[in-house]
């Protein structure tokens, strides 16, 4: 340590002779922040210039909620997404840029407030377009996909400071426009603006399209106009996934170019979007480029665009290329448990918002005792295809505690938040059928027995009739012999 010390010195003092002492790059203002989904945070920056950077940019170095946890991007990035967010939550963030020599001091902090849950989003407005002339910004933009939602769009413009000595507070116009599609803005000639338009209503502010640009000089552009053609576009461009959430993608030179082409610029957007905050921009020096920062398992459409000194060439044909599945972002949704007596509970569900690729089954946890491990809970495995299902086998007068989880082919996802649901107490029911045949039963026996006594009685009664008869001719016919035998004698 004591040798690298003193070669740093060594060269300090040698750089300090010729004035160029190496030092970390100075504070980054230059960040602007968006969100299209209530679980993420979109930051979006201008490189420095060669006198703010102090040597060649490396890398930078993101910090949010209060410093507590950061992220590194390359040097060549100029826009980052931070996923895996609390929805409808403010956090603080800001940027810092480093060199070899270490990181510079960082940008002051920005607060940004994730969007609400998906029920209630706003998208962003499509096809945000700004025409900037020498003092002023025409913008227009198309209505957000879901418009019926808005009740009307606002705009802001702040002015960018691009020169660091200028310490001065930044003033943001913001503008309530009800629902016209475009508006014309008042600027300064020869500066750098951010134009965000975002749609609202009563109860939300939705996502915002965001556009960055300068104005015109106020002095003839037709002397600065190229006298050069311009580049043609990179050929033989080949795109392949890296991951669930990068890109791999490769040119090379146009065969024939009358212009130094000093850089390219990377187009990436979703397949099919209209959505201009959607679409990002990268540069590169190189023939290849890693793109990261994408939705897994999602579909993009890549151009590259060949820049000279002072002129740029226009965008090469489009390649797609969809990024690899990955494991659901979030558990499904809307869970519904309903008991169907005392022993069954009906689950029902629909598909998570972010599968990140195809469902291929569900896993249901269920337990009488919330406090109960994990592992001790009992687990019910469905196909992906399937949104609902009966539990059986339950305990009567039980309450019961669900949640579910859904995978794909690279693994498990988040559960649901737990719900509960009570079974009823178990009722003992007549079978009505049983019942019937018994009650048949027994009346038919009650008439046979009924019919068995008539007769037997009827039978009994004639028995004792003709009994009765033969006594009495009995009984007359004695005095009769008696009086002959008396006769007789």
């Amino acid at each position: 340590w004591f040798m690298v010390h003193l070669w740093f010195c060594t060269l300090c003092l040698l750089s300090v002779n010729e004035g160029s002492c190496p030092q970390p790059p100075l504070s980054h203002s230059l960040l602007s922040l968006t969100s299209t989904s209530p679980t993420d945070i979109r930051l979006m920056w201008h490189p420095l210039s060669s006198q703010h950077s102090r040597g060649a940019v490396t890398r930078y170095r993101i910090e949010y909620m209060g410093a507590v946890f950061s992220v590194e991007v390359g040097g060549n990035e100029t826009q980052f997404t931070l996923r895996e967010l609390q929805p409808n939550q403010a956090y603080r963030l800001r940027i810092a840029a480093g060199t070899g020599i270490g990181f510079g001091v960082p940008s002051e902090w920005a607060q940004h407030q994730t969007l609400a849950h998906y029920n209630h989003m706003i998208f962003a407005p499509t096809e945000l377009k700004v025409r900037a002339r020498v003092s002023t910004l025409n913008v227009t933009w198309h209505p957000s996909p879901n418009h019926t939602l808005v009740s009307g769009y606002k705009l802001s413009c702040r002015e960018v400071e691009v020169d660091e000595s200028a310490n001065g507070e930044r003033t943001t116009q913001t503008h309530t426009i009800r629902l016209r599609k475009k508006h014309l803005v008042a600027g300064i000639p020869d500066r750098q603006y951010e134009v965000k338009v975002w749609a609202f209503n009563k109860q939300i502010d939705g996502a915002a399209a965001v556009w960055k640009g300068r104005t015109d000089k106020a002095h003839n552009r037709t002397l600065l106009l190229p006298l050069r053609p311009p580049p043609l576009p990179p050929s033989s461009i080949q795109a392949t996934a890296n991951s669930s959430t990068s890109i791999w993608l490769r040119w090379e030179k146009p065969r024939f170019s009358n212009v130094r082409i000093i850089n390219y610029t990377v187009r990436c957007s979703p397949a099919g979007t209209t959505n201009a905050s959607l679409v990002s921009y990268h540069t590169s020096s190189a023939q290849e480029i890693l793109l990261g920062a994408l939705r897994p398992f999602t579909r993009y459409e890549l151009a590259v665009q060949s820049n000279g000194v002072d002129v740029v060439g226009p965008f090469s044909g489009t390649v797609e290329e969809s990024t690899l599945s990955d494991r659901p972002s979030t558990p499904p949704e809307e869970l519904q448990l309903s008991a169907l007596d005392s022993s069954s509970v009906l689950v029902s569900w629909r598909p998570p918002l972010e599968p990140n690729g195809i469902i291929i089954g569900y896993r249901i946890l269920y337990s009488g005792s919330l406090s109960e491990p994990e592992h001790f809970w009992k687990n019910l495995s469905q196909d992906g295809s399937i949104t609902s299902v009966e539990v059986q086998g339950l305990s009567s007068g039980t309450r019961y505690f669900f949640k579910l989880g859904a995978s794909t082919e690279v693994g498990p996802g988040p559960y649901s938040p737990i719900k509960d649901v009570h079974t009823p107490l178990q009722q003992y029911e007549l079978d009505i059928h049983a019942v019937t045949g018994i009650i048949v039963g027994v009346c038919l026996g009650l008439i046979c027995i009924l019919l068995c006594m008539c007769f037997s009685f009827r039978n009994s009664k004639s028995r004792y009739s003709n009994c009765t008869a033969s006594v009495d001719q009995h009984q007359c016919m004695l005095p009769i012999t008696l009086l002959i035998k008396t006769t007789k004698s």
